[in-house]
């Protein structure tokens, strides 16, 4: 669907230019053909007009006295206009100019129209897509914001229960924020450490914080979660051998890290006795 609208988009833009650039050229020559045959018409009148008897180019009068009589002014008459069988006087020449111009005019015209309509569909196409695309912006920051804030929500109100000592409630509290948020470390980390420090049930902690380790998160996190088990299986699990497996792959697998050196230190120690 995606496909066919930018198709569609990548025709019609092109399209739409060609034809307002098509008429733009069709209106521009139709406009000064009309304005070279006014310009014609005007000259063919000027030329036509009487020049005065007697009067130099320079438009002073001749008044070199001579002996000749004044030429005699010959009295006529303007031939009259044949009439059209119906008695009407004929103006076919005037008839056909004007509807030669208002044919131009009109074809001027549906070239303009054209390309009114051509930028006018450009308009609306380029608005439509700058409003679609405005629309999934800020809708798609509305969604994000709104996630973020309902993710907030829920794991600020098991932090709530908990801080009203209601311990068992905030562990269902923050494990049906997992639910619905999985693979959420800071939330498996605070059920291991109510287990641990609340409630005192450390094999539950050290099952939580073994859940962590199959979690893929940072080697960072990765590290110091593993060091914390190696200090509960070293400690209140009184289990060394798996402590010391734990540190000995802390050290090899989070070298880079500072819980990998704290593993090879402890070990260093463990080795010197």
């Amino acid at each position: 669907m995606c496909s066919v609208k930018l198709i569609s988009r990548l025709i019609l833009y092109p399209l739409c230019l060609y034809v307002a650039i098509w008429c733009w050229g069709g209106f521009r020559d139709a406009y000064e053909n009309m304005q070279l045959n006014r310009h014609s018409v005007e000259l063919d009148e000027e030329e036509g007009l009487p020049v005065a008897v007697g009067v130099e180019p320079s438009g002073e009068v001749n008044r070199t006295p001579t002996n000749e009589s004044p030429a005699k002014v010959v009295k006529t008459q303007p031939s009259k206009t044949k009439s059209s069988p119906g008695g009407e006087e004929t103006n076919q020449v005037e008839i056909t100019g004007q509807s030669e111009a208002s044919e131009k005019k009109g074809g001027m015209m549906v070239y303009f129209s054209g390309m009114l309509g051509a930028l006018i569909v450009f308009a609306l196409l380029v608005a439509r897509d700058v409003s679609h695309l405005t629309g999934e912006r800020v809708g798609g920051n509305y969604l994000t914001k709104s996630i973020k804030s309902r993710k907030a929500d829920m794991y600020e109100e098991a932090e709530s229960i908990w801080a009203d000592g209601a311990y068992v409630d905030a562990i269902d509290s923050f494990r049906d924020y997992i639910k619905v948020y999985p693979g959420e470390y800071h939330a498996y980390k605070r059920i291991a450490e109510i287990y641990e420090k609340d409630l005192g049930s450390f094999r539950a902690a050290a099952l939580e914080y073994e859940e962590i380790l199959k979690m893929d998160i940072p080697k960072s996190r990765w590290g110091w979660a593993a060091i914390h088990l190696c200090n509960l299986y070293s400690g209140k699990l009184d289990d060394s051998d798996r402590a010391l497996k734990l540190l000995q792959r802390v050290a090899s697998e989070c070298s880079e890290t500072t819980a990998g050196e704290k593993a090879r230190d402890r070990l260093t120690k463990i080795a010197n006795g």
